[in-house]
């Protein structure tokens, strides 16, 4: 039986989402790698498929939250959440705050808001665990992103790099934030 957290009624229908555990190791790095296997044929890639070793998502079990968004007992996406991210934030890390990663979708589930679904939950999510609100980066290059999560109700509060890769840190909009 599953133990699902919550439910998420939209458009696109109805979804629960539930924690994952080592249970669900193959099946979050499969989530991950058919994600970036996906992003290979967009212009910019943000993801690569052989970055989601064995080691790579095991470090997630142990690092952050992992949560998968179900549809009739099938895995059709997933984010993480975790309580600081200093390798991205750096000296604007700041702890009370939550750090959304790694959402993806199943290619039949994309385009139909479910992303925006996901980020409002993680929200909401948060609230519920007295953070002071929601986090997350996305590659400078990708305008995709950038756009949507601006629609969203993030705002730019910084940039980055690591290596060749520019992102810029959103953070959502804390009147938003307080609504949800």
């Amino acid at each position: 039986m599953d133990n699902y957290l919550d439910q998420i009624s939209c458009e696109a229908g109805l979804f629960q989402i539930r924690q994952a555990n080592s249970n669900d190791f193959d099946l979050i790095r499969s989530l991950l790698i058919e994600a970036a296997s996906w992003m290979g044929t967009l212009s910019f890639q943000q993801w690569k498929p052989e970055q989601f070793t064995v080691e790579e998502v095991q470090s997630y079990f142990n690092s952050r939250d992992i949560y998968i968004l179900c549809s009739n007992h099938e895995a059709v996406g997933m984010c993480t959440i975790q309580d600081d991210d200093p390798g991205y934030w750096g000296h604007l890390n700041e702890p009370g705050y939550s750090y959304l990663h790694r959402l993806t979708l199943r290619t039949s589930y994309r385009g139909k808001n479910l992303s925006k679904e996901i980020i409002y939950w993680a929200a909401r999510r948060s609230k519920e665990q007295n953070r002071k609100g929601l986090r997350l980066d996305t590659a400078a290059q990708n305008d995709k992103l950038n756009s949507l999560y601006q629609k969203l109700g993030f705002e730019p509060k910084g940039k980055g790099q690591k290596g060749d890769r520019h992102y810029v840190l959103y953070e959502m909009n804390s009147k938003l934030y307080n609504q949800l």
